[in-house]
């Protein structure tokens, strides 16, 4: 740095150049440090200091974002890793980072809650430091230490995830420019995209494949910018080759370490779960989110056209080089696909940041200080705080120097450190003794659909090949959770039936999304007592496994493909032929065809309309993969009635009124103007049922 500042300066006296060596300059032009470290201290865990208070959770928990998360944490103290171990959207990478502060200093679950963001914040705070020095190395340090502390205050994602991809996108297209100036070797380039791509699978599955997408999308950006420079080709080819290779060693070398050299199974899930986010997991948009979305691209596309508009100090600004502009929007545009796809507020807001982060660097590339100002009060105006920086979060959280929280509130009653409302707490505390009861310390437990929650509550790892059954959508990540359900052989279980404690995730009964999963537990777990009001204790019988019979029957329905013509359509399978003797559910096998444009947009929502001879009727949402014939299967009454066939009694199997089905069908509706109408629906059987119970 002192032999750049020679070059830039001249020939500099004896004096300075011994003020050069001392650390006064060198603070001067990276003072910007300084906001990481007021970043560090604002979201201190006040726990640390006061190991002994409690973590007051709220009056409403979100049982199904908490239970992974403290499973995660639990899972990592017993050794049980992401990756290798069991199957879920993040990897061991963020696992480790999240759960070391409660393994560090006691785990209990008020730990976890106080700690679990802690690590991966203090990450995303350092990777945005090291972002701007990338993108803004020629500016103020006082620009760099504003728009970090109004970026990581008002927009970085608890998880670091956004952080992570922006870094990684900057640090390959400096390495690309350099590699085009012939100052960098395209080998260490691929070597180093390589490490850092694997890293990023490593952290979270979206961010792997974000990376590789930064890898090509920075490249093409560098590329057009000298796509009159013939000599580059070759370099840029050199560098992919060394990525691709190296990548390749580098994925047989972690397979050896989880499983066996040639076993590809986490990077086969790891895309699926990618893969299958877009068509099982798509939600509505709500108008705010929609103007969220569409402004935040809008103006993003303006910054940066003004940018490359504005010739002023063009030449000597990196964020208003071509290559950058074109390269940074087109990648800030592709992170917003999440929120196109998982479309509540919450995803919007993430899926955003990206577009926000180079918007604002490249507001600050401006040698005009009005320019940066105005850029500092429109995150001012716009961005909302995270979590951790709330003004009533910050006051509180050291207020609790003063005034510790060692007794829970009214209404609170206290669960391993951790203030849950009371109904909730008895609920753990009932759970988690019939679990222990029933199983030894180092024994599984299985719990259906999603509230792994009780794992931790009763010291015992939730079993299954994936982290939550909400996830099993498909057949291959069904036979994924399974096959970790039978590893395990968990002598004992927890069944939620929908209701209270257990939601329907986007109105989809559980039965319905995971259904594979239900029928394995259905056939290897009786049920034993009702704990609680929603929970269902289970024991093993892998008995039921040979008693249980399953017969079924065709329906008579329309069997045809139903083409849509309308974004709302309704297609009537017609009157159906129920069993006399009755059923138990329906079975359909349907292949929905869409347009290559899901795959940029996502589906839209299905619903089967189940008549009642009765009068009464039954819808039923459902999702199922595009242009792929799916088994779907519904229970077509209330689904909060399907814990009594876990009773060991078929007798008690059929409860409260259950009249016969006498119609069918499909109705396709729009989640929002993103969804895509499909083309045609195609029926292709319609069968009820029934299952039985032999001595």
């Amino acid at each position: 740095m002192e032999k750049l500042d020679e070059l830039v300066g001249g020939q500099s006296s004896p004096a300075q150049q011994l003020a050069s060596r001392r650390p006064l300059p060198w603070l001067r032009k990276r003072w910007d440090v300084l906001a990481v470290l007021l970043l560090l201290l604002a979201s201190f865990p006040v726990q640390w200091l006061l190991p002994r208070t409690l973590f007051l959770t709220g009056a409403t928990v979100n049982l199904i974002d908490d239970s992974w998360i403290l499973d995660a944490s639990f899972k990592a103290s017993r050794g049980v890793w992401f990756g290798r171990d069991v199957t879920f959207n993040y990897g061991p990478l963020f696992q480790w980072l999240s759960s070391a502060p409660a393994r560090w200093s006691g785990l209990s679950i008020g730990t976890i809650y106080e700690t679990w963001y802690t690590l991966p914040l203090w990450v995303s705070f350092l990777l945005g430091y090291l972002t701007l020095r990338l993108l803004l190395p020629e500016q103020e340090p006082w620009k760099r230490f504003l728009l970090l502390l109004l970026l990581s205050v008002f927009r970085a994602p608890l998880e670091g995830r956004g952080a992570l991809e922006i870094f990684l996108f900057a640090l390959f297209l400096r390495g690309w420019y350099r590699v085009k100036q012939a100052s960098l070797r395209p080998a260490v380039l691929g070597c180093g995209a390589a490490l850092s791509c694997v890293a990023a699978f490593l952290y979270s599955a979206d961010v792997g494949v974000q990376s590789v997408a930064a890898l090509l999308i920075s490249l093409a950006g560098v590329a057009w910018e000298g796509r009159h420079e013939s000599h580059t080709v070759r370099s840029f080819a050199s560098a992919l080759l060394v990525f691709a290779v190296l990548s390749l060693v580098l994925v047989i070398s972690l397979n050896a370490i989880m499983v066996r050299p040639l076993d590809f199974r986490f990077w086969k899930t790891s895309l699926t779960l990618v893969s299958v986010y877009r068509w099982s997991l798509s939600s509505s948009m709500s108008k705010a989110g929609k103007i969220q979305l569409l402004a935040t691209s809008l103006a993003g596309g303006a910054i940066f056209l003004l940018r490359r508009a504005v010739p002023e100090d063009r030449a000597a600004s990196f964020a208003a080089r071509t290559g950058f502009l074109l390269s940074a929007f087109a990648f800030a545009f592709l992170g917003m696909q999440a929120g196109l796809v998982r479309a509540d507020d919450p995803h919007i807001f993430y899926a955003t940041f990206p577009m926000v982060f180079l918007a604002g660097t490249v507001l600050f590339s401006f040698r005009a200080r009005t320019v940066s100002a105005l850029a500092a009060c429109s995150i001012l105006l716009f961005g909302q705080p995270t979590l951790s920086f709330q003004p009533s979060g910050i006051r509180d959280r050291y207020a609790q120097l003063r005034h510790p929280l060692m007794e829970c509130p009214k209404g609170f009653t206290a669960f391993d450190r951790a203030c849950y409302p009371a109904a909730i707490a008895g609920m753990l505390q009932t759970g988690a003794s019939y679990l222990q009861q029933r199983s030894g310390p180092r024994d599984s437990m299985v719990v259906f659909p999603y509230l792994t929650l009780f794992g931790i509550a009763a010291h015992r790892n939730v079993a299954g090949g994936l982290m939550q059954s909400l996830l099993a959508n498909g057949p291959y990540l069904s036979q994924v959770d399974i096959a970790g359900l039978e590893r395990a052989a968990a002598p004992v279980g927890l069944y939620l039936p929908d209701g209270n404690l257990s939601t329907p995730i986007d109105g989809v009964p559980n039965f319905t999304r995971s259904p594979e999963v239900w029928l394995w537990m259905f056939r290897h777990y009786r049920g034993e007592q009702q704990l609680v009001p929603g929970v269902f204790g289970l024991q093993r019988d892998d008995s039921r496994a040979v008693r249980i019979t399953s017969q079924s029957r065709s329906l008579n329905a329309a069997l045809q493909s139903y083409p849509v013509r309308k974004r709302s359509s309704v297609l009537d399978l017609g009157g159906i032929v129920w069993p006399s003797d009755g059923a138990d559910f329906v079975r359909l096998r349907i292949k929905v065809h869409y347009n290559p444009w899901w795959k940029l947009r996502k589906p839209a929502r299905l619903v089967l309309e189940i008549d009642h001879a009765d009068g009464s009727y039954e819808r039923k949402p459902f999702v199922v993969e595009p242009n792929v014939s799916s088994e779907v299967w519904f229970y077509p009454w209330d689904d909060a009635e399907l814990a009594p066939y876990f009773d060991a009694e078929e007798t008690h199997w059929r409860t409260g009124s259950r009249p016969a089905v006498a119609r069918l069908r499909l109705l396709v509706m729009p989640l929002d103007w993103v969804s895509v109408q499909p083309d045609m629906i195609e029926v292709q059987s319609a069968d009820s049922v029934r299952v039985g119970l032999n001595p």
